[in-house]
């Protein structure tokens, strides 16, 4: 036959068929994660990840109980992304400020998460390495146990809601020039409250919007620090005073 002659249908091989990702509960997660990152945590479904992997929800669930569960796994994949120090007693409050600003920035990569970490407690194998680095890190500052253990509650509130703040601005499409120029404005309406019915609002308007970059992140991230310290060192003082009596 020329070389130059097609072959017949029957003579010609099968076309290749693409190859279906294996159905795993890591694929499932892989599938979650790229869709929040892209469209948010309101395209987050069963459905829509099935359909992402070419095949039906019934199918997920042999992987994956239901959506709490697979929202579980996803915050435990994001805490994984978050670096954990070794513990250094001489440079705590600095291991713990870089931690919380850490996990502020991968839960803001990530739409959604923090508006999920919110509503729970991670339980993870990350999220639990995450945990125990965080006390790991307040229990080397010489912290009273009681306040170690309840600042791990403080922050995982305090970092969620930081983050979601956060997420929220961006998800309102505005560039940071646009939310300066905001604040500007929000300024310039605080000064204009008439005084006499709004003295400290009035008087504090310059303070109230001030603050560049991280500034004010810092000066939450102190006023949380300071205070755990103080009451740590309350209860220590409270329990060598019920010890002395």
């Amino acid at each position: 036959m020329p070389m130059d002659m097609p072959l017949p249908p029957w003579k010609q091989a099968p076309r290749a068929r693409p190859v279906r990702r294996q159905l795993s509960r890591e694929a499932i997660v892989d599938t979650a994660m790229a869709i929040l990152d892209k469209e948010g945590l309101d395209a987050v479904s069963m459905r829509r990840i099935a359909q992402d992997l070419e095949t039906g929800p019934a199918s997920l669930y042999a992987h994956v109980g239901n959506k709490d569960e697979l929202l579980e796994l996803v915050i435990d994949r994001v805490a994984g992304e978050m670096p954990l120090p070794v513990p250094d007693p001489e440079h705590w409050q600095e291991q713990a400020r870089q931690m919380i600003k850490d996990a502020i920035n991968t839960f803001v990569k990530h739409p959604g998460v923090a508006q999920v970490a919110m509503a729970g407690v991670p339980s993870g194998p990350n999220s639990l390495r995450s945990m125990e680095a965080t006390l790991a890190v307040l229990k080397a500052g010489g912290l009273h146990n009681q306040a170690v253990a309840w600042a791990g509650d403080l922050f995982g509130s305090f970092i969620p809601s930081t983050a979601l703040e956060h997420a929220l601005f961006q998800a309102g499409g505005k560039t940071s020039e646009q939310v300066k120029e905001y604040f500007v404005q929000f300024g310039h309406f605080l000064r204009s409250l008439p005084a006499q019915e709004y003295p400290t609002v009035s008087a504090l308007a310059d303070e109230m919007v001030s603050g560049e970059g991280d500034e004010r992140l810092d000066f939450k991230i102190d006023v949380l620090l300071a205070g755990l310290v103080a009451v740590s060192d309350r209860m220590k003082a409270q329990d060598r005073a019920t010890a002395a009596r």
